[in-house]
Parts: C-alpha cells; sequence; structure tokens
C-alpha cells in the first residue's frame, strides 16, 4: 500500500487528537495538535504550510527573544550580513529544493525570505552568538528504544520543546513531486518555520527517525547548518542516511535515532557533530538525550539530561512498549522530569511523544503523559 493512502487515512485520526491529562503548570488539556496534507513540489508545500500556518509561525517568531533581539540586530552588521552568507551559499549549492520549501513558506507567511531562511539557523547562531562557560539549559528530548530481533523493535521519543510549541507545532504529511519524476512521502511533527525533520516523523522508505538536539562548543560556520541535514533525513533510506552524515559535514550537532521497518527492521544511532559522526547500532535496550555518549565532543552541559539519563538508569529495563510509554512518562524527579511540564527551574515541555512499534507496524501519538494517557493509533506503512 502507498505511504500516501496511510497518510491521508491517518489525518483523521490526528485531527481529534488531544489530551485528557493536564499539566501541572498550564492546568489545562493540551490543545489539539493540527494536521494539514499538502501535495506539489517544494515550493509548493512550502507555500501550503506558509499561507496554513501563517498565524502559529508569526505567533512563534514574535515570541522568541533571541530571534528579534540577537539575531535580526546582528544579521545587520557587517559580520552578521558575511555569516548569513556563508551558511546562504552552503544550504543553495547543496539543497536548492529545501531552499524552494522556504521561499513558499515565505511567500505564504508573507514574510522576507531572509527572515525564514534566519529562523532556520537560530542552533548555529545560539551557539555564536551565547557561547555559555556552565550550564545550556535548554527545550530538550528523550529517546528509549528496545531492539530484541524481529520480535520487539520500539522506539520512543518524547519531544520537548518550549512553551510556545504547545499552541504553534503542528504534523505534516507530504507528498512531494519533482519535475524529474522523484517522488518524497514523510508524516512529521513540526516547528513552526522551520524545516520539516527536527522532531519525529517516519516516511515512504520505511525508515522512522527521531531527533535530540545536541550542543558541541564548536560550530564550523562553512559546514551546513543542521536543519538542512535533518530535512534531508527525513525522506531517506537507511543508506542514504548513512552517506549524508558523512558526506555533509555539520556546523552544529545534532542526535539522529533511525530505525528501519521494512526488510529487516533495525534501530541506529547517529551522534552527529562538526568533527564528523558517529553510528551506533542498538541491540537490546539503548537511550539517548541532549547530550553526547557515544562520542568524545567537547559540550555544553545541560542539567535536564544529566537528570534524565540518571532517572533512566535507576528504572528496570524496558521488556516492551509499555514499559517504554512507562520511562518515558516518569515524573519522579522533580526537579529534571522525563516528562516534562516547564515546572521550575526546567523550562521545558513534552509537546507530544511518539511511540514507533516496528514489530507490530505500528505508531502511537500520545498528547500528554503517555504513561496514563490513551494515544491516538496510526498504522505504518505496508511497504514492499
Amino acid at each position: 500500500m502507498p505511504v500516501g493512502c496511510v497518510l491521508k487515512a491517518s489525518l483523521i485520526y490526528t485531527l481529534v487528537l488531544c489530551s485528557a491529562a493536564a499539566s501541572e503548570q498550564w492546568g489545562e488539556s493540551l490543545p489539539p495538535v493540527p494536521v494539514w496534507s499538502v501535495q506539489g513540489n517544494h515550493y509548493n508545500i512550502g507555500l501550503q504550510i506558509g499561507s496554513t500556518f501563517r498565524s502559529r509561525i508569526l505567533s512563534a517568531m514574535k515570541n522568541n527573544t533571541f530571534f528579534n533581539d540577537r539575531m535580526l540586530p546582528y544579521n545587520q552588521t557587517t559580520e552578521g550580513s558575511s555569516l548569513y552568507s556563508a551558511y546562504f551559499d552552503t544550504a543553495s549549492k547543496r539543497y536548492p529544493q529545501y531552499m524552494d520549501e522556504l521561499r513558499g513558506m515565505a511567500d505564504g507567511t508573507q514574510m522576507k525570505f531572509s527572515e525564514v531562511f534566519l529562523w532556520n539557523l537560530k542552533y548555529e547562531w545560539k551557539l555564536l552568538l551565547e557561547p555559555r562557560s556552565g550550564t545550556l539549559p535548554t527545550p530538550s528530548c528523550t529517546d528509549i528504544f528496545l531492539a530484541n530481533g524481529k520480535s520487539v523493535m520500539v522506539m520512543g521519543h518524547n519531544e520537548d520543546g518550549d512553551t510556545i510549541d504547545i499552541t504553534t507545532g503542528y504534523i505534516i504529511e507530504a507528498q512531494i513531486m519533482e519535475e524529474s519524476g522523484r517522488t518524497e512521502e514523510f508524516y512529521a511533527f513540526c516547528y513552526a518555520g522551520d524545516l520539516c525533520g527536527k522532531a519525529f516523523g517516519y516516511n515512504g522508505k520505511g525508515v522512522v527517525t527521531t531527533v535530540n538536539a545536541l550542543f558541541p562548543k564548536h560550530v564550523n560556520t562553512s559546514a551546513m547548518a543542521r536543519n538542512f541535514i535533518n530535512r534531508a533525513t527525513l525522506t531517506s533510506s537507511y543508506e542514504e542516511i548513512q552517506k549524508i552524515l558523512q558526506e555533509v559535514p555539520c556546523s552544529s550537532g545534532f542526535s539522529l535515532n533511525v530505525g528501519t521497518f521494512k526488510g529487516d527492521m533495525t534501530i541506529s544511532n547517529f551522534e552527529v557533530a562538526p568533527s564528523g559522526v558517529v553510528e551506533t547500532k542498538v541491540k537490546g535496550y539503548g537511550y539517548h538525550f541532549n547530550m553526547y555518549l557515544h562520542s568524545d565532543v567537547p559540550q555544553y552541559e545541560d542539567p535536564s539530561s544529566e537528570h534524565r539519563l540518571a532517572r533512566v538508569r535507576e528504572l528496570p529495563p524496558p521488556t516492551d512498549a509499555r514499559d517504554i510509554t512507562t520511562i518515558l512518562g516518569d515524573t519522579e524527579d522533580k526537579k529534571y522530569p522525563i516528562y516534562r511540564t516547564a515546572t521550575p527551574p526546567d523550562t521545558a515541555v513534552t509537546l507530544a511523544t511518539g511511540l514507533f512499534d516496528m514489530s507490530k507496524r505500528m505508531f502511537y501519538l500520545f498528547r500528554g503523559n503517555p504513561a496514563d494517557t490513551d494515544p491516538v493509533l496510526i498504522p505504518l506503512p505496508v511497504l514492499h
């Protein structure tokens, strides 16, 4: 069955996605996550996303202090303009199709392209303009893996973000058709104004991807901004992902978790830094947070990641998908819990949880604590 058929069916389910479980900080149910189906070439899908979610994109940008107070003014300086041009040239040469997506998004939101492109450089510019010698508290994510042959192959992911992302995020199901005849299909949770691919999703090539932000102390301004690499891997096969991460140097860093549900089921973690990439095959139980675990990369400390790692190591190893949702919903650590509610000193909130049970070919989407919230069930596409 083509993935597009499954995506169209999933739209009905996800439009009603909301949680009866209340956030301690918000005191209300989290609002539904809107879903939009887009088709066309890269420019057209960007245009559709921009016009449909214009108010969300504008709200996200308006409420981002760093973007307005630091990035926009710095971009008007000679040094900032030169930095912008370097990233622009790198992205244009390697990924003109994704630049077209941003041009479409800019037209859809009635914004300047330069501002939309700059918005997609936030991670790199944050590290460059606000280097920290101590801790770096950031919105983050948690991943739990269980890979026991064909019987149990599960990836669980908490998508954590800023509180503004509760009301500005959205889900995109896309079918992209290029003039060359090449097609792309994906279903992904997306951040307002960003290229899709930096959260979690799956594609028509039988691949699941989830992402953890990482914060290396070194930034390579001659390399590719991570948002563009995340967008490229979102629609790639496992072999294509390996090639991309080896061939395209990354300006900053991220952790990419890749599961395959076509043919042999596997789970791999890729830790990406300006210095290179390290792949780790998951055998049995695994996990990842917002810190380098398998690579010797100088990085900023994240107290939340350190607390979440310590808590996971205290808990019994999972044996099935239900155990993974219990871990992802854990709130025992009151300062920096695994399931997050933006309760100080923690500043992030868990926006959604995606559980990919590849052994059962099911995707479970939670908008609330996965330990006690009913999910939306979406069948993963049957591929041949």
